[in-house]
């Protein structure tokens, strides 16, 4: 028994200090999300208005229009507005609001910005959200739209709880208990992001995984009849639209070759097609690969110097004129 509880505490140890060491020398970060972030109330996911939550392991203030904001008592001073459309890449998950580039943004043009980016979102909620914010809100001038590549996955990213139970009724007691395993270390462990990510390679299953989007017809039909929407509706409106393409970690791990900048390169046909103009990132991105753009054993989101990198580059070639 004795020799049973030695091992039980060198085992603790060892994972206690595996967890110190990743945390201080910033290894890997926690991904988990707070519920209380969303509002599910509604057909679109939204931030939720006037709270604060952990998201990545990291605090966000969202404002009374849910758009996420520096801090809880945040006052805007422009008479005008640029309104930022996204995901969780825009939102700035993982980082602190000042060191996103929609927060360093906000301190270098004399314009006030609404970042209204909620994880889960894609092409077809920004669609609406702009024609909604536009609307409701008449100091909107400008509106810088990010697109990721999972942007045309239109299934929604954030599922409703009454989706969950729905779901969870239909799957065994087993796999509802390794989920609920899994989204608990997520929040508290970034060992187990790493040894996760690690192990199951999970920049590249993200990417392959919406890679395969991209070879189906029905979806780039539904991607391109979208953005004509948007912009019929912005030209209508007057309103001016930028877009920009950011690229995702296993591309600029692997040297960005022809082969998986595919979905950039079907992205900006349909855009010429429709004859749009669309700024994207990625070459910079590929030129920058041996820097740490991308938060560890993360697929997509980026780390505080991707977010400065991102900021520079909207400045130099949008938002210096």
């Amino acid at each position: 028994m004795r020799i049973v509880i030695i091992n039980i505490i060198i085992f603790s140890s060892l994972i206690f200090f595996s967890e110190l060491i990743i945390r201080v020398f910033k290894i890997s970060q926690l991904q988990g999300v707070e519920q209380s972030l969303f509002d599910v109330s509604g057909d679109i996911v939204l931030n939720q208005s006037n709270t604060e939550a952990v998201i990545f392991g990291k605090k966000a203030y969202i404002d009374s229009n849910g758009f996420r904001v520096p801090s809880k008592d945040y006052v805007y001073k422009y008479d005008t507005s640029l309104l930022v459309l996204g995901d969780s890449v825009s939102f700035g998950v993982g980082v602190e609001e000042s060191k996103t580039f929609v927060g360093i943004l906000r301190n270098q043009i004399k314009t006030n910005i609404y970042n209204a980016s909620v994880a889960g979102h894609n092409l077809i909620d920004y669609a609406s959200l702009m024609k909604n914010y536009h609307s409701n809100l008449k100091d909107i001038s400008r509106v810088a739209i990010f697109i990721g590549l999972n942007d045309v996955h239109f299934s929604k990213g954030i599922i409703k709880k009454n989706e969950l139970n729905e779901n969870n009724s239909k799957e065994s007691f087993y796999i509802n208990f390794l989920k609920n395993i899994n989204i608990y270390l997520r929040n508290k462990s970034a060992l187990f992001v790493f040894l996760k990510s690690k192990f199951m390679k999970s920049d590249e299953k993200h990417f392959n995984l919406l890679n395969s989007y991209y070879n189906d017809q029905d979806i780039l039909i539904k991607f391109k009849k979208t953005l004509f929407e948007m912009d019929k509706f912005a030209k209508s409106k007057k309103l001016k639209v930028t877009y920009i393409i950011l690229p995702y970690s296993y591309q600029t791990k692997n040297n960005c070759n022809k082969n998986i900048l595919f979905p950039q390169n079907k992205i900006k046909n349909i855009f010429s097609e429709l004859k749009i103009s669309v700024y994207d990132f990625t070459k910079e991105f590929c030129l920058e690969s041996k820097k740490r753009l991308f938060l560890n054993y993360d697929p997509v989101h980026l780390s505080e110097d991707g977010h400065f990198f991102v900021n520079n580059l909207l400045i130099n070639k949008i938002y210096n004129n």
